[in-house]
């Protein structure tokens, strides 16, 4: 880790055109490394949630379930333990002792403010018996942010159609609508009481200051990103704004108006920042990469199979192509627009002797999540999951003809990827339903298909007799007749488990920890072995694979890089996957 990835700045740094008149390139000082922080996988994730404690002795954030506290002046990093759901928001209260933590249940059923003592690691729910009524449930609030008094907390609570930014008292007690519009987000107080918002409308992000006021002019043109910050007296706002590619920057200006500094840049964003009673700015950068590469199936060292951002591999039925998603996302600007997002489909030659640093051919190209490409056995058809027109669905598409998508499936939820059958009659695919508190389960459904024609029946689901997990990535044995899934049976639980085409118990047939959820699983073409992605004794993500029907696990990979989803070729000689660094690296400027 170095701290030359976020340099220092200088006049070059600033594109003509980035911003308005009157900002500044002063190259300030360097920044310094302080942690990072480690992401499980690169679905179904955010950003590790982080910051610096207002007295600039701490470093809190997270690492799946874990909630981490770095002692910035002593070096040592202690765990207040694992969260027995995933860990959202975190905050600090102004006496840098304690720490607001958002948890949530892992079926979403649950979810709770809690109170952390930093010294011992307990915790408390933020509010009891005493919360007032007619405040909203504090299930709904979100990006909670203490008052620097510590007298009360702000947060927004959204319901799809209209957001609310509330203040409401640290005891419960009371509480009042700060702000209302379309899609506000990341409530702050300043040093002289009034609160912050960030706003979007009309596709762009705007700054509330106050946040009952409408949006301010005086960032001449510039969009927030992100919390905002403000120095100990008040008069400079420190926030993240894009440049010309989309790459969120750090800056500060004084409220009101005036010259605008460039504080720091990364990558690919430098977001998040927080200012210390000292003056430091601590901020997040985030490292995200994903790439394909192969391993032979018994023992051999990896290939390199992309350069550039892939994940999601499938090979083509005669093995000389490997499918992907690829794109630009989880950089912030896209994020704010999920699921319209910077995903596309495309290929390459999977026989090249040399790594690819783009597509050789691109079939989907549009911002809606286009992913988990997989051909019909034949080569004519292709399936594939999207978010076309506001949908979460199956669709299929001739190969040689992308233009006109069909939808395939019905009223899909967080739709996995599809997978077509040997015999080429079925789709199988996993999505979730949900309930009335919002809990959350999902299951298996088969579309029937003719993949001469590409004539398909409605869907019908997997009857599970009653299984009571998730059960997520399916793949088909290699008769047709069966499926083999993953499951997520808890937080840091996953099971592997094979039923029959037409539904029945399912039986369990090998168990392990990881706290990757969405990492797919893949049959060889023989069905004697099933892969799956799992931790080694360092924590490294690892493609290890098992007998069908249970026995001794063996690990496959043994490189120090984090990997997920694979997937067998048809020979059944080569395991493609996605390798992955998913990081928040935070820093500190000096004040």
């Amino acid at each position: 880790m170095h701290s030359a990835r976020i340099r220092p700045l200088v006049a070059t740094a600033l594109a003509a055109g980035t911003v308005g008149a009157g900002t500044s390139c002063d190259p300030g000082p360097r920044p310094a490394h302080l942690a990072t922080a480690h992401q499980m996988g690169p679905v179904a994730y955010r950003d590790p949630a982080g910051g610096v404690s207002p007295d600039g002795r701490f470093l809190a954030y997270t690492q799946g379930r874990e909630l981490l506290v770095h002692d910035l002046a002593g070096g040592e990093i202690r765990s207040l333990g694992l969260a027995p759901s995933q860990l959202r928001y975190v905050t600090w209260h102004p006496d840098s002792d304690r720490l607001l933590v958002h948890e949530r249940s892992f079926n979403r059923r649950r979810q709770a403010w809690f109170v952390y003592n930093v010294e011992s690691g307990a915790k408390q729910t933020m509010w009891g018996t005493g919360y007032a009524t007619g405040l909203p449930s504090p299930s709904t609030l979100l990006e909670l942010g203490w008052a620097p008094d510590g007298e009360s907390v702000v947060g927004v609570v959204r319901n799809g159609k209209v957001s609310r930014v509330w203040r409401i008292r640290a005891d419960g007690t009371s509480g009042e609508v700060v702000a209302e519009s379309l899609r506000l987000s990341y409530p702050v107080v300043s040093p002289i009481g009034e609160v912050a918002c960030v706003e979007r409308y009309g596709g762009v992000q705007h700054l509330r200051y106050p946040c009952a006021e409408p949006r301010v002019h005086w960032l001449d043109g510039q969009q927030p990103y992100g919390r905002v910050a403000f120095s100990a007296d008040g008069t400079t706002i420190y926030y993240a704004a894009p440049n010309d590619n989309g790459v969120l920057e750090l800056w500060s200006r004084p409220v009101g108006g005036g010259e605008a500094r460039q504080l720091a840049v990364a990558e690919r964003d430098a977001y998040g920042p927080a200012v210390t009673a000292g003056g430091d700015v601590v901020y997040r950068s985030q490292h995200y990469m994903v790439s394909l590469s192969a391993v032979p199936a018994g023992v051999g060292p990896p290939r390199r199979i992309t350069t550039f951002q892939s994940e999601t591999p499938a090979w083509s039925p005669d093995r000389t192509e490997i499918s992907f998603t690829f794109g630009r996302w989880r950089v912030a600007t896209d994020d704010v627009n999920y699921p319209d997002i910077d995903q596309h489909i495309g290929v390459v030659d999977a026989t090249s002797p040399s790594p690819k640093n783009a597509p050789d051919r691109i079939v989907r190209s549009s911002y809606s999540e286009d992913q988990g490409m997989h051909w019909s056995p034949n080569g004519r058809w292709i399936t594939y999951h999207s978010h076309i027109g506001g949908t979460d669905d199956t669709y299929l598409i001739p190969a040689d003809d992308p233009s006109d998508p069909r939808i395939i499936s019905e009223e899909g939820h967080e739709t996995g990827w599809p997978r077509w059958s040997p015999d080429g009659r079925w789709i199988v695919f996993p999505s979730y339903t949900r309930d009335a508190a919002g809990a959350r389960r999902s299951f298996l459904y088969i579309i029937p298909v003719d993949q001469e024609t590409g004539v398909t029946l409605p869907q019908r689901a997997v009857d599970l007799a009653g299984f009571g997990h998730d059960a997520l990535q399916a793949e088909w044995t290699p008769d047709s007749e069966g499926l083999v899934f993953e499951a997520a049976e808890g937080a840091g639980r996953k099971a592997l488990y094979r039923v029959p085409r037409d539904g029945g118990v399912p039986e369990r047939f090998h168990e392990w920890a990881s706290d990757q959820v969405h990492s797919g699983i893949a049959v060889s073409p023989d069905g004697r072995w099933v892969a799956y992605i799992g931790p080694d004794e360092a924590g490294f993500f690892q493609v290890y694979r098992v007998p069908l029907g249970g026995g001794t696990a063996e690990q496959v990979t043994m490189d120090p890089a984090r990997k997920t989803q694979p997937a067998y070729d048809p020979t059944g000689k080569w395991l493609a996957y996605t390798v992955f660094s998913y990081e928040a690296r935070f820093w500190r400027l000096g004040g």
